[in-house]
């Protein structure tokens, strides 16, 4: 075990204040506004809609899109409609974004049945140097005392752009802090600093000793996979899942792949079977340490037992005292630090060397660098954390100082370029990063301490600093731009093209289904659901085969020797939650449901209302439990002498119109929705007909009664007008 490296935090370290928007090597310009957490009517599942009907396309903003966004919804690679936003405007501010389509092309048509993409590109006209951009004072960049941080580069993951921050020592007064920084696991977090989706912290399932000793380093895999060292065991590394659930954690690297090594460092190279760990051993060439090792993951994600890892950089040579931190770029250069805390210390700090190759190299380790940087000077004294970005052009390194009197000084993150280490930029150095933490503790914020560092997919730097105990991000200059893909599809069905069973038979051993759909369906997009009682729950039945085209398709699937139900849906529908039963006794109404085996109960809520119009709410005193996959029930105190009950997902509760008025010119519609709806982001829209195509009524105005009820008033329009409420 390691001593911890603490610092008071109430030292108070003199410094020159700076703007932070920092001079620079005239870098090449990187994207650095981006677009995540791509939903499609709230969800990350293809949605099924009818044709003309509108769809939600929400989105998170790492940071305003200073030069706009452009919504594109795609049939194939043709964009069918374009939506411009103008910066400043909605659909272009940091953070939570959602933007309307109407379900019509460009020339106002409804669109024809089929399944749309929609892509976001987000711009920028940049900073004229690197420049922080998250902030300080968002409780979410909070973190005590971390010493990893990592971001999710897989744009093809719904948790692209999710960052994870791990603090390593307990701040939460016995569990009494509201601030989930304050407590030792792992945060979630979205690019702009929410909370993740399904909450913003979690353990794992791992009882992390915390004492500054772990959670130590994050690295995420480029499928996803969240790896996390545990620097108490002298390097232990857990894999998780991008939720961090309980039951997907996997002890990689043990005790007995430590051997005499005392790991401080990893990166993480390959997905699946092919997975590298590669960890650093700060064992001095004194001390027997061996420097940079390689480790091979088995079939089963672990590392074989007792393998030592084989070294591949060795101390001795350009790493004449032992490395802290490596990492490696997309062609296998290797990066390394080293932690020397001794002012003028004439060893290197930050180091490069070949892409390792045993067969040129005769087996044997590396010691020559390609180029080492920082001998004597303290500015990259106490280097931590290393990390390259994804084009391999910078390498930044996150650095402690020098230990003065009583506290590290010349605490700073670099940029260096990763072909030769020069200097691009130094992001803090002695820069004021004033916020509620600095002034709270009466900290100096021009005094860093900085720990570990990580790049985005889009080239920006997020770096941590534990003297206030923040995680920032930092965008490169220039302008610029990037495009983000919505992983579910809009699938619109043609108006008037219901699925309908057709035919059942049973012919050896199969089951045959004969069904109906729209002419331009495809088979791909249908999924047939079996049960075992009419009720349900409803699950994919397995062995499925759907063939046909035209309008005309058949399910196949072999006979189950017990009696079977089954349903055809079109792929991505929300299975509908439907409640079985309802009984009361002792005081208490218990309510069974079914949704899909996917759903948990900590997702769906029981709504309820005095009368059956009425404005529903969150039922007080309610519990939802699990009786199996798909098959739910819900508990909660009798409450007068009659009540009307619902049950929504979280996120879902529909809009409901529950009157209309017609006074003075002016129509009055009241109706109810979700208390967190907010009025701007409703619509009141408006058509001649009941079937016909609806738009956005105009001088309408919406208003919030109270939560979850709202006014919508509009001028009278012709004899006749039927209207909808749509977000």
């Amino acid at each position: 075990m390691k001593s911890p490296q603490y610092l008071p935090r109430n030292a108070i370290i003199g410094g020159l204040a700076l703007a932070l928007a920092l001079a620079t090597v005239a870098p090449s310009a990187h994207a650095n506004v981006f677009a995540s957490n791509a939903k499609i009517n709230g969800g990350m599942t293809n949605a099924a809609v009818a044709q003309g009907a509108s769809v939600s396309i929400s989105y998170i903003l790492n940071e305003p899109a200073s030069g706009g966004v452009t919504v594109n919804v795609l049939s194939g690679a043709t964009a069918v409609r374009t939506i411009s936003l103008a910066s400043g405007g909605a659909g272009t501010v940091r953070g939570l974004n959602t933007v309307v389509w109407d379900g019509k092309d460009n020339s106002s048509n409804n669109v024809p049945g089929g399944n749309y993409s929609v892509s976001i590109t987000a711009a920028a006209t940049g900073y004229s140097g690197w420049t922080v951009t998250s902030d300080d004072n968002n409780d979410g960049n909070y973190s005590y005392y971390s010493f990893g941080i990592a971001v999710d580069r897989n744009t093809n993951s719904p948790y692209y752009g999710r960052v994870f921050v791990g603090n390593s020592s307990d701040n939460s007064t016995n569990g009494t802090s509201p601030l989930l920084g304050d407590y030792v696991g792992i945060q979630k977090l979205n690019a702009d600093g929410s909370y993740a989706d399904e909450g913003g912290f979690s353990t794992g399932g791992v009882a992390w000793y915390g004492g500054g000793f772990a959670p130590w380093k994050i690295r995420v895999s480029d499928d996803d996979q969240v790896y996390i060292m545990d620097d108490s065991a002298s390097g232990d590394v857990y894999r998780f899942d991008p939720l961090l659930s309980t039951n997907s954690m996997l002890h990689v690297l043990r005790a007995d792949n430590d051997g005499t090594a005392s790991l401080t460092g990893m990166a993480v190279v390959g997905t699946g079977a092919s997975t590298q760990l590669w960890m650093t051993d700060n064992n001095s060439y004194a001390f027997g340490g061996v420097g940079i090792l390689k480790y091979a993951v088995t079939a089963d994600g672990t590392c074989a037992t007792n393998d030592t890892g084989t070294t591949v950089v060795g101390v001795g040579g350009s790493l004449d005292s032992a490395p802290f931190d490596v990492a490696l770029d997309m062609t296998g250069n290797i990066y390394a630090v080293q932690n020397l805390v001794d002012s003028g210390d004439p060893a290197a700090r930050v180091l490069a060397f070949p892409a390792y190759d045993p067969s040129t190299n005769g087996g044997a380790p590396e010691t020559n660098a390609t180029w080492a940087v920082g001998a004597g000077n303290d500015e990259y004294a106490g280097a931590h954390g290393l990390a390259v970005d994804p084009t391999g052009t910078y390498v930044a390194a996150a650095c402690w100082g020098v230990f003065g009197a009583s506290s590290y000084i010349n605490g700073s993150t670099t940029v260096f370029y990763a072909t030769n280490g020069a200097v691009v930029t130094n992001i803090d150095l002695d820069v004021s990063i004033p916020s509620k933490w600095t002034t709270n503790a009466a900290l100096d914020p021009t005094h860093h301490l900085d720990t570990d560092c990580d790049w985005d997919a889009v080239g920006n730097l997020y770096y941590l600093d534990d003297w206030p105990g923040v995680w920032r991000a930092v965008s490169p200059p220039g302008s610029n731009q990037s495009t983000t893909v919505a992983l579910p599809l809009v699938q619109v069905v043609a108006s008037g093209q219901p699925l309908n069973i057709t035919g059942i038979t049973v012919s050896g051993g199969t089951v045959t289904i004969h069904f109906t759909a729209g002419s331009s369906d495809t088979a791909g997009g249908f999924v047939l659901l079996s049960a075992s009682a009419a009720q349900g729950p409803y699950t994919p039945a397995a062995g499925a085969i759907i063939t046909g085209s035209g309008g005309t398709f058949q399910a196949t699937i072999p006979l189950s020797s017990t009696m079977q139900y089954y349903r055809i849906e079109r792929s991505g529908t929300t299975v509908s939650l439907h409640i079985t039963s309802l009984s009361v006794s002792g005081g208490m109404v218990t309510i069974d449901f079914t949704g899909s085996p996917s759903d948990s109960p900590s997702a769906l809520t029981l709504l309820s209302s005095a009368s059956a119009n009425g404005s529903y709410s969150a039922a007080a005193g309610a519990t939802i439990i699990q009786v199996s996959p798909g098959q739910f029930q819900a508990t909660v105190p009798t409450n007068g002498p009659m009540q009307f009950y619902r049950i929504e997902r979280l996120g879902t509760i529909p809009l409901h119109i529950t009157n209309l008025g017609v006074a003075g010119g002016t129509v009055t519609i009241n109706f109810t929705g979700s208390p967190s709806d907010s009025p701007s982001a409703l619509t009141l829209l408006s058509s001649a007909s009941a079937n016909g195509s609806y738009s956005a009524a105009a001088s309408a105005s919406i208003i919030q009664v109270s939560p979850g009820q709202f006014q919508a008033t509009v001028p009278t329009n012709g004899p006749m007008q039927f209207y909808r409420i749509g977000k």
